[in-house]
């Protein structure tokens, strides 16, 4: 059973983006932005060019994507106590801004949520383990980082084991992430993706994590073995929401503080 359990931690590191998930090297450029506070809207259009489009089946869906996705949501729909009528990733998106949108849910509620669904994926068995014989040893970044890759494609997409953002070896790089290209949306990226992994990773697995979304590109780099830093200390992560946000009307609609449920 811990053999079976080891690779489907892999299915659930982003899981979010509960959900995310995201992954990427950071730009230096400046971000557009939105302000999307109460009462008042203002945008700083971004020098970045648009991203181009993607081919029709960029995000093709393998039968392993179709079952971790059915998989997860359903820990997802357990979790929140709504299941959406939407199929595949349609619903999971649905069910994650249903969830964010819950008046008197925040930021935090949204990362605990993740990192429930991730410890029952791990199960009881294999913390202790991959804590012992792996997070020690020199060879976890890399290991983690070579097993990731087909078990993340169900929610990030197409993904391949790279360097980690300090150039050493234990990463992972998306190149497009599918959660941020569906729903624009940093606070969902941030709570149900970026945030409770790097909690989980380091404190249930005892690894340190590293989850890098790039908001211009949508790329997305994981480096293992590399201390995150923290969101206010990060440069790398706007203020405000991003141009296009697909939250903005309804916070305003439910009359939600952003930074309660968006954080940063």
């Amino acid at each position: 059973m811990t053999g079976m359990r080891l690779p489907m931690v892999a299915v659930c590191v982003m899981a979010t983006s509960t959900i995310c998930a995201a992954f990427l090297l950071p730009s230096p450029s400046p971000r557009a932005i939105t302000s999307c506070r109460m009462g008042a809207m203002t945008s700083n259009p971004s020098p970045v060019q648009p991203r181009p489009p993607l081919p029709d089946n960029f995000y093709a869906e393998s039968l392993l994507d179709k079952v971790a996705l059915a998989l997860f949501r359903r820990l997802v729909q357990r979790e929140i106590g709504y299941v959406s009528s939407k199929p595949g990733y349609d619903g999971l998106i649905e069910e994650a801004r249903h969830y964010q949108l819950q008046p008197g849910v925040t930021a935090e509620d949204q990362q605990k949520m993740v990192k429930t669904c991730l410890a029952t994926i791990a199960g009881p068995l294999v913390p202790p383990v991959y804590r012992t014989f792996m997070a020690p040893w020199f060879w976890a970044p890399f290991l983690t980082a070579i097993f990731t890759p087909p078990f993340f494609k169900f929610l990030v997409g197409p993904n391949r084991y790279d360097v980690r953002d300090d150039g050493q070896a234990g990463g992972v790089y998306a190149e497009r992430c599918r959660f941020l290209e569906e729903t624009n949306c940093k606070g969902l990226c941030l709570h149900m993706c970026k945030l409770p992994t790097q909690q989980f990773f380091k404190e249930t697995l005892g690894l340190d994590m590293t989850m890098t979304p790039d908001y211009d590109t949508y790329e997305c780099r994981l480096s293992f073995g590399l201390a995150p830093k923290a969101v206010e200390d990060d440069p790398s992560i706007p203020k405000g929401c991003l141009t296009g946000c697909s939250a903005v009307t309804a916070l305003q609609e439910k009359r939600l503080d952003r930074g309660t449920v968006c954080g940063k």
